[in-house]
C-alpha cells in the first residue's frame, strides 16, 4: 500500500497538528493545480472521457440522500485527473497522499459531505474543473482547483470552528448540570 511510504510517526504528526491540515492543503492546491493544467493540455480524448464519465457518476450520486458514494466519486475524480496528466512521481506522490486521506488522516472528508449546501458547493466546483479540462483550458483548469482548494480550506476552517464552539457549549453543559 502506497501510504505505507509514510512513516507512522508522520501520520500521528499529520493526524493532530491542524498546521500539517493547512500545509496538506497548500501541497494539494500546488500539485493539483499543475495536473489539472497537464491533464487540459497533455490528456489524451480517452482521459478526458474518463474523468467526464466520472463526473457524471458524481451528479448522479449527488441526488442521494447518503453522501458516501459521491465522497468516494470525489477522490476518483481527482485520481482520475492526474492520471491523465502522466506524470508517474505526481501519480505515485498524490496516491499515497490520498490514501491517507481516504483514512481521514488530515480532515473527515464525509463531515464535509454531510452539509447539503457544501455537497452543492463542492459538485459546482468540480464541475468548473471538469468543463475547463474538457474544453482543454490549462489556466481555467488550475483556476479552478485553486477555487475548490480555497473552499476546503475554509470548510475545515469552519469546521475546527464549529468544533470548538461545540466543545466549550458541552463544557457549559456539563457545569449547569453540577448546579
Amino acid at each position: 500500500m502506497l501510504a505505507s511510504t509514510f512513516p507512522e510517526a508522520l501520520i500521528q504528526l499529520f493526524a493532530t497538528h491542524d498546521e500539517a491540515v493547512f500545509d496538506f492543503i497548500g501541497f494539494r492546491r500546488d500539485m493539483e493545480g499543475l495536473t489539472c493544467e497537464r491533464a487540459a493540455r497533455l490528456g489524451s480524448d480517452t482521459d478526458l472521457l474518463v474523468i467526464d464519465t466520472i463526473f457524471k457518476k458524481m451528479e448522479t450520486a449527488h441526488l442521494k440522500r447518503d453522501p458516501t458514494d459521491e465522497a468516494q466519486l470525489d477522490a476518483e475524480f481527482h485520481m482520475a485527473i492526474i492520471e491523465a496528466s502522466h506524470n508517474v512521481i505526481m501519480l505515485h506522490m498524490l496516491r499515497s497522499m490520498f490514501e491517507l486521506l481516504r483514512q481521514g488522516v488530515f480532515y473527515n472528508r464525509q463531515i464535509m459531505f454531510r452539509n447539503r449546501f457544501t455537497r452543492d458547493e463542492i459538485l459546482d466546483q468540480h464541475r468548473a474543473m471538469n468543463q475547463a479540462i474538457q474544453a482543454r483550458d490549462p489556466e481555467g483548469a488550475r483556476a479552478a482547483i485553486g477555487s475548490h482548494m480555497d473552499y476546503v480550506e475554509k470548510a475545515f476552517n469552519d469546521q475546527r470552528r464549529s468544533d470548538k464552539h461545540e466543545s466549550i457549549a458541552r463544557q457549559r453543559y456539563e457545569h449547569e448540570q453540577l448546579r
